[in-house]
């Protein structure tokens, strides 16, 4: 498969880039006064825990994920439960899972997976009224659970089409992107395995691959339901979240591309529909609808005074934002180097003013992609790499780009902790989550959303890979200012991607370079006055650790003896604001650190501290 590659920079940038200087000094040379910081390289850590000890059972309203294979990836799932907010647990154990309403079966069941009496487990859960919901079946014993007369594998289907069902599981597929799903484009003639399954007559096909088989089927059995999918969370959302999809993306920044945000709003769907008391994290702070998280890349030498007039204007709407800052402290063949003088002085003066500093690397390589790792000893005063084209350079890699950025913005800068990063031309070398982590960054914006096909922040795996995470969080950009037509021109168009992002309670990014504060800043400006109702603007480091807190809060929800209500607990290891619950219920009131929302189906906590544990008991309205 090739690479995705990232249209080009206006050809008017390139040819004055290309008309600056070549330099020949070193570095030392170049910016003599120039400060690192020291910035340690740690070891890799490896977060490849078993996920049944480490997704632990702990109160009865939790989905039970039954792993049905030990040895089969589970990120895809995982990934879209954590995004999602959705409690769970996971098991080997079926009779442990079968005390939970909710059950998925996951990655698959053969004829190995299960024994006749676990069948009959099965179908008598469902019966009495919980849910099943299984991926990837392809055993006969099934068949009379799901409802399917036959399964057969392909990997030449290319697209899943909704039908026009009223079925609660498709609550959150309501626009024309969300009812039909691109798996892989067709120039590929194969791409991931599916099942196609034919309907026994007894279940409802939910949606349909190309070939017209089904993709999705819906079972009512007694008083529960069962679901099946006849593809894999691996391919539909974590292939695309790693960017080995088959370019399954309509479009490559610009626009609203939901491909694998489906899968989980359709998880989040039947999760709400089939528990009463369904309690899940929010995605967005304070009860809003969404989020504008706002970015500016600074790569170029006449980028600076412009960043200034973007930090004033953000500072009347009482907004901040991120800027990324190409540390180019070295002359080549695309630019002069320019993280010195005048230019140190104006990005200190952003950073005083309370905006964000993020990295943009040292060069700004179309090439970053294919650099070497490096050794990881990389400092100012080792590193001296050239680029000798957009997307060539020597003397380059992954360590010195990240590391030596970050040595200089924490040298320079008073105080700054870099922790976010992204790429320059957004071209991501498969090492790059490792390296990230082992200089320690937290966070980065390397992808744009339509082309990772989600709207949600994600972990990154290591080695862009499908086994094991890092500790890097990705928040995809969602809009960028070099497409056409220019910026100004399209912000209804932003609007509109804005609204069916506040819809799903996903997130949307800007990147607004800083070459020229006329149009841009206006396109900018712009937005701002026209936010839908419930979006809020900010930084893209302040929801960052909104979010890296989120991910790492425990918490539990139990209902009261007279089913009139349930306490809630909350614990983190972070400190965190705007933590917010949703709730299927309608809601009366909270004590102890909640606040109910006007709609009465959210809770507000009250900001926790690092380590705290909150109790909040909460009533329903009769």
């Amino acid at each position: 498969m090739q690479s995705k590659k990232r249209p080009s920079i206006s050809a008017l940038v390139t040819l004055v880039l290309l008309a600056l200087p070549v330099a020949s000094r070193s570095s030392e040379e170049q910016n003599p006064l120039l400060h690192a910081a020291d910035v340690p390289v740690h070891p890799l850590v490896h977060f490849s825990a078993d996920p049944s000890s480490e997704f632990a059972e702990s109160f009865a309203m939790q989905v039970a994920v039954f792993q049905t294979k030990k040895d089969e990836g589970m990120l895809g799932l995982l990934h879209a439960l954590n995004e999602m907010g959705i409690p769970f647990f996971v098991t080997r154990d079926l009779d442990k899972a079968l005390r939970h309403s909710l059950v998925i079966a996951y990655p698959g069941a053969d004829g190995h997976t299960f024994d006749s009496q676990q069948v009959r487990q099965l179908s008598l859960h469902v019966s009495k009224g919980g849910s099943v919901l299984s991926f990837n079946v392809s055993t006969g014993s099934l068949k009379s659970l799901f409802g399917f007369h036959n399964a057969v594998p392909s990997r030449s289907r290319h697209r899943v089409m909704f039908t026009a069902s009223t079925d609660p599981i498709e609550l959150y597929l309501n626009r024309p992107e969300e009812r039909e799903v691109q798996l892989g484009n067709s120039k590929y003639d194969e791409i991931f395995w599916t099942n196609g399954y034919s309907s026994d007559g007894t279940s409802e096909v939910l949606a349909k691959f190309d070939d017209g088989t089904g993709a999705l089927l819906r079972k009512k059995l007694g008083t529960g339901t069962s679901y099946l999918f006849g593809l894999s969370f691996q391919d539909v959302i974590l292939r695309n979240q790693i960017n080995r999809d088959y370019d399954a993306e309509r479009h490559y920044a610009n626009a609203f591309e939901p491909g694998s945000d489906v899968w989980m709003l359709a998880l989040r769907a039947w999760y709400e529909s089939t528990q009463p008391a369904a309690v899940r994290l929010g995605t967005i702070p304070d009860g809003k609808k969404s989020v504008l998280l706002l970015s500016h890349d600074v790569d170029w030498a006449d980028s600076f005074d412009p960043a200034l007039e973007f930090s004033a204007m953000e500072e009347r709407h009482h907004v901040k934002s991120t800027f990324f800052i190409q540390t180019k402290y070295v002359s080549d063949a695309n630019s002069a180097s320019f993280f010195a003088g005048k230019n140190l002085v104006d990005l200190k003066k952003i950073q005083a003013q309370g905006f964000s500093i993020g990295s943009h690397s040292v060069i700004h390589s179309r090439g970053f992609n294919k650099f070497e790792l490096g050794a990881g000893t990389e400092t100012l005063a080792t590193y001296h790499p050239r680029g000798t084209g957009f997307d060539t350079a020597t003397g380059a890699n992954v360590f010195g780009e990240i590391r030596v950025s970050k040595q200089l913005l924490d040298g320079e800068l008073p105080a700054q902790q870099t922790v976010f990063f992204r790429a320059g031309h957004l071209r991501v070398p498969p090492t790059m989550p490792e390296v990230l982590q082992r200089c320690g960054y937290l966070f980065d914006s390397s992808f744009t959303a339509p082309d990772v096909l989600t709207n949600f922040p994600y972990p990154l795996p290591l080695g862009l890979s499908f086994e094991e995470e890092s500790s890097i969080l990705e928040f995809p950009l969602t809009f960028e200012d070099e497409e056409p037509p220019r910026l100004d021109l399209r912000v209804s168009d932003m609007l509109e991607v804005i609204r069916a992002n506040a819809e799903n309670q996903a997130i949307n990014v800007i990147l607004i370079h800083t070459n020229e504060a006329r149009y841009k800043l206006k396109a900018e400006e712009d937005l701002l006055n026209q936010l839908p109702e419930a979006v809020i603007a900010t930084d893209m480091l302040s929801f960052a650790k909104f979010w890296r807190a989120r991910e790492h809060v425990t918490w539990t929800s139990r209902p009261d003896q007279t089913d009139t209500g349930i306490r809630l607990t909350v614990t983190t290891t972070e400190p965190v604001e705007g933590l917010t619950f949703e709730f299927r219920r309608n809601l009366k009131s909270a004590d102890r650190g909640g606040t109910v929302s006007e709609n009465h189906h959210q809770i507000v906590m009250r900001p926790l501290k690092a380590g705290e544990r909150l109790t909040v008991d909460i009533r329903y309205s009769h």
